[in-house]
């Protein structure tokens, strides 16, 4: 599922250079390019045309160099997810000419994609992929401090707190878009093992979980608890503990299904209002549960499988155009589709599924082939001691799918870079 292209050199093949440790420029683009993913809307800035914003501007940058630092070398370019990728740009093409609307988004899926291909080709040096895993964890940590900072302060242009609301979003303009990074990063600390000593590690996983807490994101916590329970479960397999980890996965099933008839058999609405009561963030977060989110939500999704339904032909109706139709379907509530699986059957056809299905294949058999133990060489184990909460991460992902649509989060498309260089640079057989 990796693509292979030869990048360009003068006269004929020349022998790999050996790498370079210290690549000054690399590791500069690396860094600044890490640092402006968050930076969608800084200051409260609106977005540029077309959505875009700073991080695109620096994946400009962080390709070309990727591109001149492998070129210089005469190294292969490395392209992950390139099939998955292109049946999701045929999908939406057929979908975009079939309907004439949505040929800017097709763009969007080779950009995003872009993320990943430079982190994974650069992740062929081991110093370039420590800088870049520590680059997630210092940076991201800092960001949440700020926005942690901002909130408790009281300044709006630090924490991005919502107009109408008290859900922190820091330069991401959505809420549930800076949960994701701050889940991100914590599983990127936690894999990483950094910082190296326990106790700076604790604190920073704890100013990052602070800083997800004031998200407010009932999806975001949703996800994380789900890829906590998957990450202690793949750590016993891998540990050659299955049966411990068929226990304690019993046992959260048990757990959680009685929690689940529980809050269905009770009213548990006068539990909520006393905790939405009890403080404003409460109020934005599990005080919506039962109320405004998930009727809206709920509204949304009859929607769009209704609007599946509809449809005349297996295209879809074009990427990007679910709110555009729900305006003229006059559809009460108008919003996006707020699904991956709905957007990708409803916009881009039975081939988006397909393009979907793929890239989760892809994803997951990449977690597996890094988690097995013994899998990675000296040098990547130790960069990653812990590669299973990998593939916990991307739980992360497919949970949050069901909420939002996670497929054009530009830092998600970084983080499979990473899983990427593992598996084409870190595993024993590949090395």
């Amino acid at each position: 599922m990796t693509a292979t292209i030869e990048a360009p050199h003068a006269g004929g093949p020349p022998a790999p250079a050996p790498l370079k440790r210290g690549a000054r420029l690399p590791s500069v683009v690396i860094v600044a390019g890490i640092a402006s993913l968050p930076l969608l809307m800084p200051a409260g800035l609106p977005p540029g045309p077309g959505n875009t914003g700073l991080p695109d501007l620096a994946l400009v940058g962080v390709t070309a160099t990727m591109l001149l630092w492998a070129g210089t070398r005469g190294l292969p370019v490395r392209w992950p997810f390139l099939i998955p990728t292109l049946l999701t740009i045929i999908a939406g093409g057929i979908a975009a000419i079939v309907n004439d609307a949505g040929a800017l988004t097709i763009v969007k899926d080779l950009f995003v994609l872009l993320w990943a291909v430079s982190i994974a080709n650069f992740g062929r040096d081991p110093a370039l992929l420590r800088l870049t895993l520590r680059a997630f964890v210092l940076i991201g940590t800092c960001y949440a401090a700020v926005m942690i900072v901002g909130f408790v302060l009281g300044v709006d242009a630090l924490s991005g707190k919502q107009i109408d609301g008290e859900r922190a979003m820091f330069t991401f303009g959505d809420a549930n878009y800076a949960s994701n990074w701050f889940i991100c990063v914590f599983f990127i600390a936690r894999a990483s093992r950094f910082p190296g000593t326990a106790w700076k590690r604790w604190a920073v996983c704890g100013v990052l979980l602070a800083a997800e807490v004031l998200t407010g994101s009932n999806g975001g916590l949703l996800a994380l608890c789900v890829a906590v329970l998957l990450g202690c479960l793949f750590r016993l397999f891998r540990e050659g503990k299955a049966h411990h980890a068929v226990a304690v996965g019993a046992l959260a099933v048990f757990v959680g299904g009685g929690g689940v008839a529980l809050v269905s058999a009770v009213n548990v609405q006068p539990f909520l209002d006393q905790a939405s009561q009890a403080s404003p963030i409460l109020r934005d977060s599990i005080g919506r549960t039962t109320g405004e989110s998930t009727n809206s939500r709920g509204t949304v999704l009859a929607t769009t499988l209704q609007m599946i339904d509809d449809q005349t032909h297996p295209w879809g109706i074009g990427p990007g155009q679910t709110e555009k139709q729900m305006l003229v379907r006059q559809e009460t509530y108008v919003r996006e589709a707020h699904n991956d699986y709905v957007a990708s059957v409803l916009e881009r056809g039975f081939l988006g599924g397909v393009a979907l299905i793929t890239l989760v294949f892809v994803l997951l058999l990449d977690c597996v082939r890094i988690a097995r133990r013994g899998a990675l060489t000296g040098e990547y184990a130790r960069l990653v001691p812990r590669p299973e909460l990998f593939g916990a991460l991307v739980s992360v992902f497919l949970v949050s799918g069901l909420f939002y649509e996670t497929l054009h989060y530009r830092h998600g498309w970084a983080f499979f870079g990473l899983i990427a260089a593992l598996d084409l640079f870190g595993r024993r057989r590949a090395a």
